[in-house]
């Protein structure tokens, strides 16, 4: 069986695949030329056509049902979708590499209920390449696809210099850029993994236009470069080669992720954003749980918590405490900690005493 030489590879450790070249090309010449034709038959009795159609759903069904038999999550990439595919562990996307489409895309997704992955490798300069990582590392899969190249791309964007193990001047600089950018991304777990257990629970896609939370506001039909990253977050990330882009805000303020700055709603702003910083904006009232980086999660791992609350003398933010590794929590066997901000202080409380504890409160502050 087609499941069978992937369940091997799966017993060996593989913690997921990234299932290229699911969907189809009809391009003409040979080496764009894929899969099957349209004219194909299938035993089902459907046609060639229609299999494209859902083929990449089929894909992704097949090599998630070998994880579900050993109670064990993946996070998958594939290239093509039908309808009801977001209870899947898997995010779409695609060898287009224009990046104001892949902001496009990761607002677009959202109206389906689905997830985007944009990939970085190569790059033109050093603008692009970063402005390319920012938006990997707010994305739902941060995802450097350099399979191809020799060295890390933050060493070298240009493949051929790559391949060749020239470096950039720069390199030891940008390799910190890099570290700290990813570094970022792993603050942000908690507060991503939060944002997807409500993805489960109510259907609210994590990462979705501005539009779906202010429905109302007749400026966001227009937009399509910037995106809400669950309840509190605003990513606006950059694409062209420099480092200030307009961003509009939606009604209340909203805080500078890199430097707390204040704007207010229903304006636009030119803002600065340096390359190893994240275009990142947090509504006022939101309670904002960091992590202290760490280099790999695994089921031992405890979260150390500096939490922000910005605007407000009063917040609270919902966590989930599972195993981070199985389907246990669907039996029950998770815990919901609640973070509470109130008189000056932020609290955690656990509803139930689940059997390891996942986070713990190192600090906070309050940001007016």
């Amino acid at each position: 069986m087609f499941t069978d030489y992937h369940r091997t590879l799966i017993e060996e450790g593989i913690s997921g695949f990234k299932l290229d070249e699911c969907d189809n090309s009809n391009i003409s010449f040979a080496s764009a030329t894929w899969c099957f034709p349209d004219m194909a038959q299938f035993p089902s009795g459907i046609d060639g056509e229609k299999m494209h159609q859902v083929f990449g759903s089929l894909y992704v069904n097949a090599m998630d049902s070998i994880y579900r038999e050993k109670n064990t999550r993946t996070y998958q990439d594939y290239r093509s979708s039908g309808m009801f595919m977001s209870p899947r562990n898997a995010v779409l996307y695609s060898d287009t590499y224009d990046p104001k489409e892949y902001i496009q895309a990761l607002c677009n997704s959202a109206f389906g209920g689905l997830l985007w992955c944009p990939e970085v490798r190569e790059a033109h300069s050093a603008e692009d390449f970063f402005h390319r990582l920012q938006t990997v590392i707010l994305s739902p899969q941060a995802m450097v696809n350099a399979w191809y190249l020799q060295y890390a791309p933050w060493l070298q964007f240009d493949r051929g210099k790559n391949e060749r193990g020239e470096f950039l001047p720069e390199a030891k600089r940008y390799e910190e850029y890099a570290r700290t950018l990813i570094n970022l991304r792993m603050q942000l777990i908690p507060y991503l993994y939060s944002a997807f257990y409500t993805y489960y629970k109510e259907g609210v896609p994590p990462f979705r236009p501005l539009l779906m939370d202010y429905p109302k506001d007749e400026r966001l039909r227009t937009i399509s470069d910037q995106y809400m990253m669950g309840d509190g977050l605003m990513a606006a990330p950059l694409y062209q080669n420099k480092k200030t882009r307009t961003v509009y805000f939606p009604e209340g303020t909203w805080y500078n992720f890199n430097t707390n700055e204040k704007y207010e709603g229903n304006r636009e702003y030119e803002i600065t954003t340096e390359l190893d910083q994240l275009p990142l904006y947090v509504r006022q009232g939101t309670l904002l749980p960091l992590a202290a980086p760490v280099p790999y999660v695994d089921a031992q791992t405890v979260f150390d918590l500096h939490c922000k609350v910005y605007g407000a003398p009063s917040a609270t933010f919902l966590l989930l405490e599972d195993d981070g590794i199985s389907y246990d929590f669907q039996k029950g066997q998770f815990n919901e900690v609640t973070l509470e901000a109130a008189k000056g202080k932020v609290k955690l409380k656990r509803t139930k005493e689940y059997k390891q504890k996942r986070y713990q409160l190192t600090d906070y502050e309050f940001i007016n």
